[in-house]
């Protein structure tokens, strides 16, 4: 079974608002877990890496957990979904 790895780089600006820059989206035979890897890459810039089942619907626990980093779950599973769509083309 393949699963999904996608890796995020997120950056804020002076008044909190968080936007995804970059996005990668890569076939994984990594097993598929809940966790989120967050790392700061320089001050207000965010690196995120977690692996999901190849067929996400945004229900998993790991997009609730950048709720902590200031995102909004549902503009990550979509960006990712799109990401994911893309690389199956």
């Amino acid at each position: 079974m393949t699963n999904l790895s996608f890796q995020l780089e997120v950056t804020g600006d002076a008044a909190g608002d968080r936007e995804i820059t970059s996005i990668e989206c890569d076939p994984t035979t990594e097993e598929a877990k809940d966790a989120l890897e967050a790392s700061e890459i320089e001050e207000g810039a965010w690196e995120f890496r977690f692996v999901v089942a190849e067929e996400f619907d945004g229900t998993e626990p790991v997009f609730m957990r950048f709720r902590r980093y200031k995102l909004d779950p549902e503009v990550v599973f979509d960006t990712c979904n799109g990401a994911a769509r893309a690389l199956q083309r």
